[in-house]
């Protein structure tokens, strides 16, 4: 039995990238409490930390050789919790319209349902794309501009966040219909008959 490959597993958690990623999911519920508290100011500033150690977390990765089963997963879920729980948060602080709330929310669920059904089926994990990380960019460069433009010192953040979602929100569904295309070919590929090739007798 190799000792170093049954051991790895249990070590990829502590990774500075993956520990990165904990705290986020750690810290999420706190930034929503400073939400819904109106708590602005500090909430725009953790979440402005839990934005930089997202890029950072990536980053270390790729710069240490240490991206992990785990982190590859943990990453792409930590931002969508996060989203979800900012999401909810601010419309029920009135920071942001109800109706663009679920925009983002009804993808967020119909993406996760769909992925949760083809995981039994070995459908394995999505592939990170660079237009879902742009709209997830988008989003989160948003968030923040919506909880400042209530203030009378931030209200001129407010029409350009809007649009910043907006833009956020449609790439978000170009990546959804990237990610049916590849759910589309697997499941394509899984009603293919498989016909294997006939060896060749022995000369």
């Amino acid at each position: 039995m190799n000792i170093e490959a049954s051991s790895r597993p249990q070590a990829e958690w502590r990774t500075v990238p993956n520990l990165l990623s904990f705290g986020r999911l750690a810290l999420t519920p706190v930034l929503g409490w400073l939400i819904i508290q109106g708590h602005t100011n500090y909430a725009v500033g953790l979440f402005g930390v839990m934005g930089v150690s997202d890029y950072f977390d990536g980053w270390i990765a790729r710069r240490t050789n240490t991206v992990t089963d785990l982190g590859t997963t943990l990453d792409p879920v930590s931002d969508r919790i996060l989203a979800m729980v900012a999401l909810v948060t601010l419309m029920m602080g009135d920071y942001l319209p109800v109706w663009m709330g679920l925009i983002v929310l009804l993808r967020e669920a119909a993406l996760s349902v769909a992925f949760l059904f083809l995981a039994r089926r070995g459908f394995g994990k999505p592939r990170v794309r660079r237009v879902g990380k742009t709209a997830t960019f988008a989003l989160f460069t948003a968030l923040p501009g919506l909880m400042l433009g209530t203030t009378p010192a931030g209200e001129f953040l407010r029409a350009p966040s809007y649009v910043i979602f907006g833009i956020g929100a449609v790439l978000y569904y170009v990546a959804a219909y990237r990610y049916f295309l590849d759910m589309r070919q697997f499941l394509a590929a899984l009603r293919t008959p498989f016909h294997p090739e006939v060896a060749e007798p022995p000369q």
